[in-house]
């Protein structure tokens, strides 16, 4: 979908993939001062037994695919870090409202893109490739900026399913979402970009009830025709609050001469608001119902076993 420049659009939405679903109050607002019975924890101000970096503290981790907890207490932490742990791993950051980002105080920040790095993953502020995760309350941030080529810069690249993103917050300009592999879900999350800011290939990811700003022209999300496993790729927004920064015609081709409209869908349901009006392009869908799209739909039966039902 295409954005306009320096205005908030609030949506919930799917990446295979939808944007989705009505959004209800969490059940739950309480504060996490403290670290939870046996995590390991991370400090600017470290004591015996804690951590300066969310790096170390991963490498800490034992590896006999045991289910883990890393607390995060507030602060900003420089660098990248890379998770390959095994088992359940739960980051978990300080914070005096865990129902929102807005009270976020643990920030995870780095800078590199696609030119750095030399891909878009390796740019990438978090890199999690693993299964079973889940973050909660954590900020991370890739300020590499505005670049006119190679440009990319992600602030989440995650590769493994059942990942659980909870109230958190993912800021860069360029490629700021990379959900790549497995089946995710997105709840209660900010989300900041200009350029094809969500995106990914082989992911089922759910995005419910998050706000996703737009800092500059460009579209909000990027999807590709998938060929392996004869899969069609889907985009669909649906009951979502679209502001006036989205583009009447809503959706736009790659490029002249490589269009990349056939075999994706790129639907639409129930949005309101004046983005959420104009004559859409011809390749577009409009939905007559969530069929289809649901949360079940896109991360199979089973997602209520891993997604905290406290953020649906």
């Amino acid at each position: 979908m295409i954005a306009h420049r320096s205005l908030v659009t609030f949506v919930s939405f799917l990446l295979f993939a939808a944007f989705c679903v009505d959004a209800k109050p969490l059940r739950k607002r309480t504060a996490r001062t403290t670290a939870p019975a046996g995590a390991l924890v991370v400090s600017t101000n470290p004591t015996n037994g804690q951590f300066s970096s969310l790096q170390d503290a991963v490498n800490a981790l034992p590896s006999d695919g045991s289910t883990q907890t890393i607390f995060i207490e507030a602060g900003t932490y420089e660098g990248q870090v890379y998770i390959n742990s095994t088992g359940m791993l739960t980051i978990m950051g300080e914070t005096e409202d865990t129902s929102t980002y807005a009270s976020n105080v643990v920030t995870l920040t780095f800078s590199a893109s696609l030119g750095t790095a030399g891909s878009d993953d390796l740019s990438g502020t978090l890199r999690v490739h693993k299964d079973d995760f889940a973050l909660y309350n954590v900020n991370v941030m890739n300020t590499f900026g505005e670049a006119a080529v190679n440009g990319q810069a992600i602030a989440i690249s995650a590769y493994g399913t059942n990942h659980g993103y909870y109230a958190s917050g993912f800021y860069s300009y360029q490629d700021t979402v990379l959900a790549e592999q497995g089946n995710q879900y997105y709840g209660f999350c900010f989300i900041q970009g200009a350029v094809d800011f969500i995106f990914g290939q082989h992911a089922f990811a759910f995005f419910q009830s998050n706000t996703i700003a737009s800092v500059g022209p460009g579209a909000i999300t990027a999807d590709v025709p998938l060929t392996i496993h004869i899969l069609a790729g889907s985009v669909a927004f649906t009951s979502c609050s679209l502001s006036s920064i989205i583009n009447p015609a809503g959706w736009e081709i790659w490029s002249t001469t490589e269009p990349n409209t056939e075999d994706v869908t790129f639907a639409e349901f129930d949005n309101t608001d004046s983005g959420a009006s104009g004559t859409r392009v011809s390749f577009s869908t409009k939905l007559t119902s969530t069929a289809g799209y649901t949360v079940a739909d896109v991360l199979g039966s089973d997602w209520t076993s891993w997604v905290n039902q406290d953020y649906v």
